[in-house]
């Protein structure tokens, strides 16, 4: 049985392909029309799906989508009409799109017919947080477990506390907009002068520079409710009246200053505030986690929703929460709802039982040895092939000799971070790395930081985690005899966003990485993903090559061929 699920008209499209209840197929549609954060309908996405299962729409049993407007009655009918007033306000008409469920059949059947008058398939609506919550327990390796997400609204909701066991999913409490974690960052992110809805993680890396001016005038904005829940002073805010630009409002502006505009310098002001938003984000999770573990009494907790990218406060949440065992999709911003929404369908709905765990993102498009050969006799570029073998050692040589290779391989990764199939590596031990990266290839802020990858029997040699992190979204300590080992990997505060890589989940980063800690002693590397900011991460071949010669990137690798365009020191 086949279920497809999609979300669109936000941002971050996507679809997802179930074959009997397993992810067979998942992408995000940026990645296919090189359009970074796309939200509007994710055709090509659903096309690669139905072609990657070798199938049509009359193949398709049950079709999935991550809004439903009918969400309850009375004030919270009346709020899903409110929520849809702000979202035309702030993005436009299309945004109506998501309240209009049969805008969003008529598209699908639009764009993918099928022979009979009415569609084979069963369209179901699944409410957004239900397809977050989804997309992390039936995901999970739990049988039990607490969920919390976290985003900026969904119909009606911000933030869910539920319970998970088994088959099912049970909402117990939640938050409504417009007190918003999510709106919160984004409304940040625009006043401190970068992209809303897009850069705010680059507030998380900022943080770790600031000073606690401002965290007693965070706890005023972010109230800590008895019942568990939070409380925002809206006041300090636009968005909740549908004021987009500024995100803040003027009692926000006389209290910690002007807007910074883009390409102004960034001042300590602008470090303290990030530090002040990312620390009270911290203490609330901290508390709405420890109220749901007092409900539930589980010993896991999933979490979903843009705001748990946030890899820092995950961080935290591992170390200090009550849980004992975390898990995180790699793809818990909205794109992941396009797989939550057909899990839910499949288990809740439908009553079938669970039967794999989510241990590899590599979910998208994958290239032939002859379409990635074609690219290359296309590109005019000197290449040439190399086995297994030679590779993986001609590969970590240029590594070690401070060469920044370019590293393609197999299927694109669902999610925001590249894990060894579409990454830039580099050398970790050396401290001018990051600088050489942010500057010469990925053309971007200078305190941005890089990950580690690392094998994962070798993880707690280097770092303090006690738990595998394949997805990249926990940031932990660096083990402090390490970190003048891998300076180009160790934030400013000690700390790295550690990703573990087992063999068996993708042998050949897993060969890489070793073959580089065989030479070196050092059995991580510095992975950060394969683009320039801007743009998406690459997909086809072509868009490694266009990246490639676009940068200072020394060494290209596709598959098995190489290219150059200076040798090993």
């Amino acid at each position: 049985m086949y279920i497809l699920g999609f979300n669109c008209y936000a941002h971050a499209a996507a679809a997802c392909l179930l074959k009997d209840g397993v992810p067979i197929a998942a992408v995000e549609e940026e990645r296919l029309n090189r359009i970074k954060t796309y939200g509007d309908f994710p055709t090509q996405a659903i096309r690669y799906c139905l072609a990657e299962g070798g199938i049509t729409m009359d193949d398709v049993s049950h079709v999935a989508f991550h809004w439903s407007a009918v969400h309850g009655m009375g004030r919270r009918l009346v709020q899903v009409a409110r929520n849809l007033l702000t979202a035309k306000q702030m993005y436009g008409s299309h945004a109506s799109k998501w309240f209009d469920i049969a805008a969003v059949q008529h598209e699908l059947r639009r764009q993918f017919p099928t022979r009979g008058l009415l569609p084979p398939y069963t369209f179901t609506r699944v409410h957004h947080h239900v397809s977050h919550a989804a997309s992390a327990f039936f995901a999970s390796p739990f049988d039990d477990a607490a969920i919390l997400t976290m985003d900026g609204t969904g119909e009606v909701a911000s933030t869910t506390l539920s319970v998970g066991q088994g088959t099912r999913i049970r909402q117990l409490q939640e938050v409504d907009y417009p007190h918003s974690l999510g709106f919160l960052f984004v409304a940040l992110t625009h006043y401190l002068g970068f992209l809303p809805e897009s850069d705010e993680y680059k507030l998380m890396s900022l943080a770790s520079y600031g000073e606690p001016t401002f965290e007693r005038a965070f706890q005023e904005i972010i109230a800590l409710l008895p019942d568990g829940g939070f409380a925002v002073d809206l006041s300090y805010f636009g968005y909740p009246q549908g004021i987009r630009t500024p995100w803040v409002s003027q009692k926000f502006i006389d209290r910690f200053g002007p807007l910074r505009q883009k390409g102004e310098p960034i001042e300590q002001r602008h470090m303290d505030l990030s530090r002040a938003l990312q620390k009270r984000l911290e203490d609330t999770a901290l508390h709405l986690a420890r109220h749901l573990h007092e409900r539930t009494g589980a010993k896991n907790l999933c979490l979903a929703g843009g705001v748990a990218l946030n890899s820092v406060m995950n961080g935290r949440l591992l170390r200090e929460g009550p849980f004992e065992q975390l898990f995180i999709p790699p793809a818990a911003h909205d794109a992941g709802c396009s797989m939550g929404a057909a899990l839910w369908v499949h288990h809740q709905k439908l009553g079938n039982p669970r039967g794999f765990v989510l241990r590899d993102a590599a979910l998208g498009p994958s290239f032939s040895d002859a379409q990635c050969l074609a690219a290359l006799q296309q590109s005019g570029l000197a290449f040439e092939r190399l086995d297994d073998a030679d590779l993986f050692f001609r590969t970590a040589q240029w590594l070690e000799a401070g060469g920044v290779v370019g590293w393609f391989q197999g299927r694109v990764e669902l999610g925001p971070r590249a894990l060894g199939n579409r990454s830039i590596l580099a050398d970790p031990r050396r401290a001018d790395m990051q600088d050489i990266l942010n500057a010469k290839v990925k053309h971007r802020e200078g305190f941005r930081p890089f990950a580690p990858s690392v094998l994962a029997e070798q993880a707690h040699d280097w770092f303090d985690c006690p738990v595998e992190s394949p997805f990249m979204l926990l940031v932990v300590p660096v083990l402090p005899d390490k970190r003048s080992l891998i300076p180009a990997v160790t934030h400013v505060d000690g700390t790295a966003r550690m990703q573990t890589v087992r063999q068996q989940d993708n042998p050949r980063y897993w060969q890489l990485i070793h073959a580089f800690g065989q030479r070196t002693g050092v059995p991580l590397l510095l992975n950060t993903s394969f683009n320039v900011m801007g743009e998406p991460i690459v997909c086809t071949p072509r868009d490694a090559i266009r990246c490639f010669g676009a940068t200072d990137i020394d060494h290209l690798v596709i598959g098995n061929y190489v290219c150059s365009k200076r040798p090993a020191a």
